[in-house]
């Protein structure tokens, strides 16, 4: 692994593959909320992760926006493969796999970004993935399916 800081296009790269990786969650996460009762814990707690990613898709997106690079309109490959497991609990519990991929992807890359604005705006989104695996976990042990 390579300690240098990221280039300009290398940055462009990563944030627009999260921004991928992001949608691709809060896409998910909106099948997974309607197989669980509206307002109910599990459905809330979904629902509290799917609006986190769909803010961090917005946050990449002002970062884009502010180095004058094009967003990637693509949903990642993590939506099809989560939409494609069966069950509630395995579900939330792929979801947390899928969350804990994105903060070892942060905590690789971050020692890269000398931009502290971008620095400290993955340094935020990863502790609010490390919060909803916490939280998927909750959800996930009360479920039976």
């Amino acid at each position: 692994m390579s300690t240098s800081s990221f280039s300009k296009a290398q940055l462009s790269a990563f944030l627009n593959r999260m921004l991928e990786t992001e949608r691709a969650g809060a896409k998910a996460l909106v099948a997974f909320m309607a197989e669980h009762e509206r307002n109910g814990p599990a459905w809330t707690t979904l629902r509290q992760v799917q609006a986190d990613e769909a803010h961090n898709c917005a946050l990449l997106g002002k970062l884009l926006d502010r180095d004058g690079v094009p967003h990637s309109h693509a949903t990642g490959e993590f939506h099809a493969k989560a939409i494609a497991v069966a069950g509630r609990r395995a579900r939330i519990e792929f979801l947390m796999r899928g969350l804990g991929w994105a903060v070892r992807e942060f905590n690789s890359s971050l020692p890269r970004i000398a931009d502290a604005e971008a620095a400290a705006l993955l340094t935020r989104m990863r502790d609010s993935h490390l919060r909803s695996i916490q939280a998927c976990g909750v959800a996930a042990s009360s479920l039976r399916d």
